[in-house]
């Protein structure tokens, strides 16, 4: 199976996902954690890895399930994520809206709802 492609720019900007995490909590400390975070995902090629823990159940919606964010090398993108502060955590679910993987988009959605508390309706990704 070959490794995911890298994703494409949605159109969306990083200032816009960023704004949205500080309004939402995250600090100026979080930001380096957020930024070194994307690039351990580029490294292990898991951005299209359900990495906050929430996947599309084959048919039964979205579910919490870490065991599919390890990575074709075996890092364990979820166990990453967790460790991160709740901030850092919030900004990269955020950025994770730009990205061009569908499942990075839903797998943030439904982090932001069930974790954050914060809907997004329709296809909006802001």
């Amino acid at each position: 199976m070959p490794l995911p492609t890298p994703p494409e720019d949605s159109g969306y900007d990083r200032a816009t996902a960023d704004d949205l995490a500080r309004r939402h909590g995250a600090q100026d400390g979080d930001f380096p954690l957020a930024d070194a975070y994307g690039a351990e995902l580029d490294r292990h090629h898991a951005w299209g890895l359900p990495f906050n823990g929430y996947a599309n159940a084959a048919g039964y919606g979205y579910v919490q399930e870490p065991t599919l964010g390890i990575a074709r090398d075996g890092w364990d993108s979820h166990k990453a994520f967790k460790a991160l502060t709740p901030g850092a955590q919030t900004i990269v679910v955020y950025r994770s809206l730009e990205r061009g993987h569908d499942i990075d988009r839903e797998s943030a959605r439904n982090f932001l709802k069930h974790e954050r508390g914060i809907i997004i309706h329709g296809n909006q990704p802001y």
